[in-house]
């Protein structure tokens, strides 16, 4: 046990106050001791110069010294081997790039014949999404899905204990990251630790072949003889002024051919067009010939199924206020197959007339109860619709289509008349000056669909369509409103929104701001029926049912939210009862795969939702899967979907050079060859520095009993000075 002094004044400061108290005592006690007996007097100054000198000692402030030995360190190297799939690329003398970094620890003496770590002091782990130990060098398989540098990092300086610490991490890689981490702030993660990052290249740098082709098109059903688009993407890479050959089968029958020529674009759009003249469901492939050399052949086929429905679409068309418009449109839906139009006009107050496509039927009335309102998939408007609906009619017609998923159609623009939609079923309110004489172009948000598509095609020929009689101006446009199409007044007329659809709750609706749709209707090439405003319009209810849950005529209709799912994502079905009374708040779905069942889950209704039923399902392999729903009844409803694979892990495999060198230098390390690992642990180890022992201060004076001594000589010296009459 050393002893110490730990002053809090400079200790000649203190010497000096001790010092000169000392002197003010003698001479006070000098002055005033011929009033006081020497026994007095020498008792005082007794007392005072305790008093100082206690002082003193405490501003000195002694203490104890302990000695701390220091805490012993362990130093360990981090061995990283990366183990995702682009480690399997083969490419080096070795084979694959995974037994290139076997080799380099073995030929390093980190690694035995028998594949465990030579020294004690190596801490061996292979990382993908994460890091994980191994023991032995057979475990590295390179099967990791994914490679995540930045998390598995952290996974290493995690895996030190207290009294450990790293020397550095060698990190064989070949430097391809998906997990979108800046790598200069994974390598300043490690230079906190006070850890340097080693990176040793695997693999070789270049460009690889690949083609992948993805489904990006997905209609849950369409009609009978309608045309359908397959589209799809092709992801290229390496594949510059390639030219790629695609087929098209039809239940393993080739039906379709194409070639595009690559260019130097890095994806591609390619699409097909089918049609199906009988009821089914069919499965269309689409396969990528394999070009030469390229390094994944797996991602060369994309899925879809098509399903095919005959049912027609219950239409109710209302009309206040007939124009020529609104009688082509009825006339156009009373014509078409797919339809089945339930028609009132109103021609006088209090006076209206029904038109029904199918006059066999029950007696028809106007719906006034929300399950009357869902037996059709589609109510088209006119103008003042009101005269027929009245304002119960159109709170009921606003529940329609905001509860229970029903599509409404504003084909002439503002459907009321003096009674004003209360809520926000009109997705835009138009005004009344029309500009004349427009011709309506799609959007850009319309460009896609089926029936825009028709339009920009029929404009593009010699017998352009005829002019549209006006285009109205906008007056307010809702929120989440977009613009389908647009119209133009003269050669160079400022572009106005001509349609505007909206999702509405669970339905949408879609308002017409121009006037004389119905000249699309003539057309000296055709004669009759399918004049261009038919297919137009045909086209157009065919988009808006495919955006529905229900399918036309059915009671129950069962739905997946995709046709393809990548492996390791879960795919939804829904399932839509349409008529609500005494459904069944829990249907079964049967999940099979190659005709075996793999799964069971049950879709569920929500409490405040009971009509819509939702499950979900994660699939574990890849393939063909098909979903049953176990009906009420006995009956069933089956979707079928394809789960695939997609691992850029397979794909984009050349060396990242440059991330490894920017991942070094962030953290003070740098690129090494697999010949200098020897030599630079060896140098490592050698200025490792070991940490002096630390010592500890424990005071000695800070005790109860000696403030206390302190207080009493002083409280003494004041006692006696005023009992003996001193001042």
């Amino acid at each position: 046990m050393n002893f110490t002094l730990d002053p809090i004044l400079p200790i000649d400061l203190i010497l000096a106050a001790a010092l000169t108290l000392a002197i003010f005592t003698a001479l006070i006690y000098a002055r005033i001791g011929a009033q006081l007996s020497p026994s007095k007097k020498y008792a005082l100054i007794a007392l005072r110069v305790l008093g100082i000198v206690l002082v003193v000692l405490i501003l000195l402030q002694p203490s104890r010294i302990e000695l701390i030995a220091p805490l012993t360190t362990s130093h360990v190297t981090l061995i990283a081997v990366d183990n995702s799939r682009s480690m399997a690329q083969r490419d080096v003398p070795q084979g694959a790039r995974i037994d290139a970094a076997r080799a380099a620890l073995a030929d390093a003496a980190l690694l035995r014949p028998d594949g465990t770590a030579a020294q004690d002091d190596l801490r061996l782990f292979k990382f993908g999404a994460n890091a994980a130990p191994f023991t032995n060098g057979s475990q590295l398989d390179a099967a990791d899905a994914t490679t995540h540098i930045h998390t598995s990092i952290t996974d290493l300086l995690a895996s030190l204990r207290p009294n450990e610490a790293a020397r550095a991490i060698f990190l064989f890689s070949d430097g391809h990251d998906f997990e979108a981490v800046n790598p200069a702030k994974t390598g300043f993660l490690a230079r906190g630790r006070d850890v340097p990052i080693f990176a040793i290249a695997t693999g070789k740098q270049g460009q690889v072949r690949d083609v992948a082709a993805r489904i990006t098109s997905y209609q849950p059903y369409t009609y009978v003889k309608q045309k359908t688009r397959i589209t799809a993407s092709l992801r290229l890479i390496g594949c510059e002024l390639e030219t790629i050959e695609v087929e098209l089968f039809r239940d393993g029958v080739a039906v379709q051919k194409r070639r595009v020529e690559a260019g130097d674009n890095a994806e591609m759009p390619i699409e097909f067009e089918v049609t199906e003249p009988v009821v089914g469901q069919y499965e269309y492939e689409l396969r990528v010939r394999p070009l030469d050399r390229e390094v994944d052949r797996e991602n060369n086929v994309a899925l879809t199924y098509l399903n095919v429905i005959d049912q027609q679409i219950q239409v109710l068309f209302l009309e206040g206020s007939p124009y020529w418009d609104s009688t082509f449109f009825q006339r156009s839906l009373m014509r078409n197959e797919k339809m089945n139009v339930d028609a009132v006009f109103s021609y006088g107050e209090g006076k209206t007339r029904v038109i029904r496509k199918k006059a066999g039927e029950a007696e028809f009335k106007l719906p006034a109860l929300p399950q009357e309102w869902r037996h059709y998939d589609v109510v088209i408007l006119g103008r003042d619709v009101d005269r027929i609906l009245g304002s119960d009619g159109i709170k009921q017609l606003d529940d329609y289509a905001r509860n229970q998923g029903g599509t409404v159609i504003f084909s002439r623009g503002a459907a009321f008349g003096k009674m004003k939609d209360q809520g926000e079923l009109e997705p835009v309110i138009w005004g009344h000056s029309p500009a004349e004489h427009a011709r309506m172009t799609p959007a850009r948000e319309g460009q896609a669909l089926a029936p825009f598509r028709a339009l920009a095609e029929q404009q593009a020929k010699e017998d352009r369509l005829p002019d549209l009689i006006a285009v109205h101006p906008i007056t307010e446009k809702k929120t989440l409103a977009a613009t389908l199409a647009v119209a133009r007044t003269g050669t160079a007329g400022e572009a106005v929104p001509a349609m505007i659809h909206r999702r509405f709750g669970d339905g949408q609706v879609l308002s017409v701001g121009v006037d004389g749709l119905w000249r699309w209707a003539f057309n000296s090439h055709v004669d009759g029926a399918n004049t261009f405003f038919d297919r137009f319009w045909d086209q157009m209810i065919l988009w808006l049912m495919a955006g529905r849950d229900f399918v036309p005529a059915q009671k129950f209709s069962l739905r997946a939210s995709t046709a393809n799912i990548p492996l390791g994502e879960k795919i939804h079905f829904r399932a839509i009862v349409r008529e609500n009374p005494g459904a069944p708040r829990e249907v079964p779905l049967v999940i099979s795969q190659n005709g075996a069942e793999v799964g069971r889950t049950t879709l569920t209704a929500a409490d405040q939702l009971p009509d819509k039923l939702a499950a979900e399902f994660l699939p574990a392999q890849l393939g063909r899967y098909e979903a049953t729903a176990q009906l009420p009844g006995g009956t069933k409803a089956g979707v079928r979907f394809f789960v695939y694979e997609e691992n850029p892990e397979r794909t984009e495999v050349a060396l990242d050079l440059t991330y490894l060198k920017r991942l070094c230098d962030a953290s003070e390390g740098r690129i090494v060859r697999p010949e200098e690992l020897t030599s630079l642990l060896a140098n490592l180890k050698s200025t490792e520095t070991s940490s002096a022992p630390a010592t500890r201060l424990h005071t000695l004076w800070d005790r109860a009993p000696l403030f206390w001594l302190l207080g009493l000589l002083f409280a003494a010296d004041w006692y006696l000075r005023r009992r003996w009459g001193l001042s």
